[in-house]
């Protein structure tokens, strides 16, 4: 119905408006969703989101999807791609029920080998799943799972064994429902026959006496939906009865409220219910969307799917359920809707459509003394009626110009005004009509009509004269002198001073008058100005000569008082800004938004501002900052300009078409400082998730590459970011934004330990930090055990070092004093038997017997050189000069070639090549040279032989010497040996038994000797 009423140039009509609805966001697999069809959803411990699609497993952190499928032939995988059915138990165990591949427990602290165990029907193992295929299940709180499969089986499974058991198998009637009506009660549901009560402890199972009746037509048959909520009552869902209610779950009996039946939409089957906060319930239906019932006045409201931003995904709904913060998750055929009662306060009035088609733009709001809410529009003015909820429209235009209403002005001589897109005008609200102000035929501007369109009205005194001031975007400042009547071009005019008073900025965005009467003044290039006493200069003020500068952009949006007398200030490009009023100084608020419109306080002193579309919020007691995305504003360019507020609190701002209204109290506060979880530990890219179970994490030296992934539940905003660091690498926080992971490479060892920290809105402080202790073990030559060894090591080869020399030195000085005493036995004895010699040559001189003293003067001789020869031989084998094998052959040939030669005796000597470079120390030196020196001088003197070989050998570090000759050689059985010995075997045998070596001879009468001598170098 509608009716116009025309004064003057001005028409009114009335029109039914629209109340406000639910919006529901809607996540898709456009959003990262695995699948469009949602069948289960359940929320963690730790507040994660899961979703059970019809492909794969969905776990959702209000950013983003991390999907879990099923991969054949990995048994570290899910079981099966269709999930039906969703349970995290007491353990954080997540059970998952699956249409094609039976059970699967998911334990997220596991390692990734072992996060997924598969439970399948195997014929082969008694006990085994007995159907792959689960519809429902129930935790009974006893350790088992109660299972509905798709044989129409009712099977329980024990957790802790790992084995299955039907229960009842002989009734293989559908079952529609299971439910734990309390612990050790379990209500079963089968089609066409009244539920039973199953004692899930004893398997004993009654008729279920809720659902029994005496009027058998009303007997209550095929439950396919039970609920128990927070007040202990059983709901049931059937198509034959509709919806009822039992007053307690607890005691079964009679107790019946079925007032609910006849209400639900005919034909709707329940397939899920949930409670929300406010104890309303959520009534899933199969193909009727949802219906919201609230139990004690019995009012249903049915929400359907529409083409409409913000309604129900689809009709078919699958599930919902209620999660911690009361977030309403409902799963559809077409994705997932959610309310969130957060922004349930912000209701959404939409404006009649405007006749010509074009859009409506709202500058301002008043509410009168009958709670009627005035709207100022670039078409007119729009009433909402509050007793009606009506909206009435009015067009103003004067002298046939159609006017933009943008400003309200209600003033204190009980006048309203209204400023336009032209002028601004005295509005008889009563009568619908617009008239303009005296003397503004005469005033230069207000002559006529100009496109100066009305930004702020106020009222003061200039000379004890009560004034409108006004200011535009296109004239600056002026004021109308309401005692004279008279229009003032300038602050200044009256008195003939057009400089004096700095007027230098024609955009001015607000006007507002403080509590002390001072005016503040907002204009588009020159930041911000005050214009203390009207008729003054007024001062601009932008910081510059301040040491606190203000960063802003100079274009102030808005203008706001405080409790204690202090300014907010909003800028467009340099965010919000509070203004200390006695020092003059700018405090710039960190994280708040640049491009900030409208602001307005609330009764607790909390800022809300209109920012790029949306509503933000400041809490200068808690420093906290949020942005509210109004859900059903994101399409359309969202809120705009300026916020009012009327008597009772309630804010209002203007969209396109549209204005937000809320109640500041009711708004629920968005969590600045969401929960942390750690949710992956890779190396290499390789997961250990398993070992963020531990307060420390080891890691060895080469595991020095890694990252550690985190996330934050949190689903009420979308502006999570997260900071972190690695104390002991970082030395700062790093910014990561939305990123949920952070990367580490080629570490050194050390102790780390990584601190992470998620705020809802950059700036936000949070003392909400989740640590992490990881500790890169050093090489095992870089720990303190390696140098303790190294230094016991290093101490015990200098001693070892030590003892070695001291033992050479020893040992030399053994072999000095050996060759010492040989020296003085040999020379001693020597000299002994040359002295008895003389004693005997001078009796054979006296006795006048010339041949025996020339023999015995003879041996004399003899006995000297060889003495002679023998010390030149030790001296040379002690000299080092002498260390190489090869002075040894040299010194062999040598020795033994001139003396074969004069006893015509063939000399063949033999060596390998490799010996020459061979070095020997000088006691074995000594002995290898003497030994072969004694083998030969034996042989040129005793053998009376005509061939004489030597052949020295080298096999793997041993040594092998053969000296041979063809003499007469000796039999060793006879006494013979007994005069070889004496002629030298006794001084080989000693030497070879000094170096260690093996001695072998060989020799017969007339076939010559042959010694071995072999030892180890």
């Amino acid at each position: 119905m509608c009716f116009a009423m025309i004064i003057g140039s001005q028409s009114t009509m009335a029109i039914n408006g629209p109340e406000p609805k639910l919006f529901f966001r809607h996540l898709g697999p456009e959003h990262g969703l695995s699948h469009a069809k949602v069948n289960s959803i359940v929320q963690d411990k730790r507040g994660f989101i899961w979703l059970g699609t019809e492909d794969g497993l969905n776990r959702y952190d209000g950013r983003s999807f991390t999907i879990y499928r099923n991969r054949p032939d990995d048994s570290a995988s899910l079981s099966g791609n269709i999930i039906t059915d969703l349970y995290e138990d007491e353990h954080g165990i997540l059970w998952i029920a699956t249409a094609d591949g039976g059970l699967t427990g998911y334990d997220h602290r596991l390692p990734a080998a072992g996060k997924f165990r598969q439970y399948r029907h195997d014929p082969k193992q008694p006990g085994s799943l007995p159907d792959n295929r689960i519809d429902k299940m129930v935790d009974d709180g006893n350790g088992n799972l109660w299972l509905v499969t798709g044989s129409n089986l009712l099977v329980r499974f024990n957790k802790k064994l790992h084995e299955f058991k039907s229960v009842d198998p002989s009734n293989r009637r559908k079952i529609l429902t299971i439910e734990l009506l309390n612990k050790g009660q379990l209500l079963v549901s089968r089609e066409g026959t009244s539920p039973l009560i199953i004692n899930t402890i004893t398997l004993k199972s009654v008729l279920e006496q809720y659902c029994k009746s005496d009027d058998k037509r009303s007997a209550y048959r095929s439950v396919n939906t039970a609920f128990i909520d927070s007040k202990k009552r059983i709901w049931f869902s059937s198509r034959e009865n509709g919806l009822q209610v039992f007053q307690s779950a607890a005691i079964p009996g009679r107790s019946r409220e079925n007032k609910y039946s006849k209400m639900l939409p005919l034909n709707s089957e329940v397939v899920s219910i949930s409670e929300d906060k406010n104890n309303r319930l959520w009534l899933a239906g199969r193909e009727t969307g949802v219906t919201v019932l609230e139990p004690e006045s019995g009012k249903f409201t049915a929400y359907r799917h529409s083409e409409n931003n913000g309604a129900l995904a689809s009709d078919h709904v699958n599930t919902l359920v209620t999660d911690r913060s009361g977030i309403i998750w409902i799963g559809t055929n077409n994705g997932l809707s959610i309310y969130d009662p957060v922004y349930s306060p912000f209701q959404k009035f939409y404006l009649p459509a405007n006749a010509n088609g074009k859009t409506v733009e709202i500058n301002d709001f008043y509410r009168d003394d009958h709670e009627d809410l005035w709207i100022a529009a670039n078409n007119g003015i729009y009433i909402r009626e509050h007793k009606t909820g009506q909206f009435k429209f009015r067009r103003t235009s004067y002298r046939g110009v159609p006017l933009a209403v943008t400003k309200f002005f209600n003033g204190k001589d009980g006048v309203f005004y209204i400023g336009t897109d032209q002028s601004i005008f005295k509005y008889d609200r009563q009568r619908d009509k617009l008239s303009r102000l005296s003397d503004s035929t005469h005033d230069p501007i207000m002559k006529k009509p100009s496109s100066s369109r009305i930004t702020s009205i106020i009222s003061d005194s200039v000379d004890h004269h009560p004034v409108l001031i006004v200011s535009s975007n296109g004239t600056g400042l002026t004021y109308y002198d309401l005692l004279k009547q008279k229009w003032v071009l300038r602050p200044d005019h009256l008195k003939g001073n057009t400089d004096d008073f700095d007027v230098i900025e024609n955009a001015v965005k607000k006007l507002y008058r403080d509590q002390a009467g001072s005016i503040w003044i907002a204009t588009e290039h020159h930041g911000l100005g005050k214009w203390q006493q009207t008729g003054q200069p007024i001062k601009y003020i932008d910081g510059r000569s301040d040491n606190r500068s203000f960063t802003a952009s100079k274009t102030i949006y808005d203008i706001k008082e405080d409790g204690a007398g202090n300014l907010w200030i909003s800028t467009y490009g340099g965010g919000l800004h509070h203004f200390d009023t006695k020092h003059f100084s700018f405090d710039h608020i960190n994280g708040s938004n640049n491009l900030t419109e409208g602001l307005q306080t609330d009764r607790h002193g909390n800022v809300w501002m209109v920012s790029n579309g949306h509503l933000h919020a400041y809490s200068p007691l808690n420093k906290v900052y949020s942005c509210y995305d109004l859900p059903e504003v994101k399409d359309d360019g969202g809120i705009k300009g300026y916020i009012y507020r009327d008597n009772n609190g309630i804010l209002y701002a203007g969209g396109t078409n549209y204005y937000v209204t809320f109640d500041p109290a009711a708004v629920s506060k968005i969590a600045s400082q969401p929960n942390l979880y750690f949710t992956d530990f890779k190396i290499f890219n390789k997961s250990y998730g398993q070992l963020l179970n531990h307060s420390e994490i080891k890691l060895i030296h080469t595991q020095n590459y890694f990252s550690i992934e985190f996330a934050a539940p949190e689903y009420n905003s979308n502006h999570v970011q997260f900071a972190y660091m690695l104390d002991g690498f970082d030395n700062e926080w790093i910014v990561a934004d939305r990123q949920n992971f952070a990367s580490y490479s080629n570490l050194p060892p050390g102790k780390y330990v990584f601190k992470v920290k998620a705020s809802n809105w950059e700036g936000n402080k949070t003392d909400k930090i989740k640590t992490l202790t990881i500790t890169i073990e050093p090489p095992f030559y870089r720990r303190w055990y390696f140098f303790v060894a190294a230094g016991i090591l290093i101490t015990g080869l200098l001693y070892l070092v030590y003892r070695y020399r001291i033992n050479e030195y020893l040992k030399r000085q053994s072999i000095r004093n050996m060759i010492a005493q040989d020296l003085h036995d040999q020379i001693g004895s020597t000299l002994s038997s040359i002295a008895v010699y003389s004693k005997v040559a001078k009796v054979y001189q006296l006795q006048k017997e010339p041949e025996k003293l020339t023999e015995v003067l003879t041996i004399i001789g003899c006995t000297a050189s060889e003495t002679i020869v023998e010390m030149a031989d030790i001296v040379w084998a002690i000299n080092p000069k002498n260390d190489q094998v090869s002075s040894i052959i040299q010194k062999i040939q040598s020795y033994a070639r001139p003396l074969c030669a004069a006893q015509n005796i063939e000399f063949t000597f033999s060596c390998d090549a490799k010996i020459h470079k061979l070095t020997l120390e000088m006691s074995a030196r000594k002995n290898f040279y003497l030994i072969i020196k004694e083998a030969i001088t034996n042989a040129i003197k005793h053998s009376d032989c005509s061939q004489l070989n030597v052949d020295i050998r080298l096999h793997h570090y041993v040594i092998e010497m053969l000296i041979e000759d063809n003499g007469t050689g000796f039999d060793t059985s006879s006494d013979t040996r007994s005069t070889f010995e004496g002629n030298g075997l006794t001084n080989i045998s000693s030497r070879a038994k000094e170096l260690g070596a093996e001695l072998y001879w060989n020799s017969r009468p007339d076939h010559g000797t042959r010694i071995s001598v072999v030892f180890n170098i």
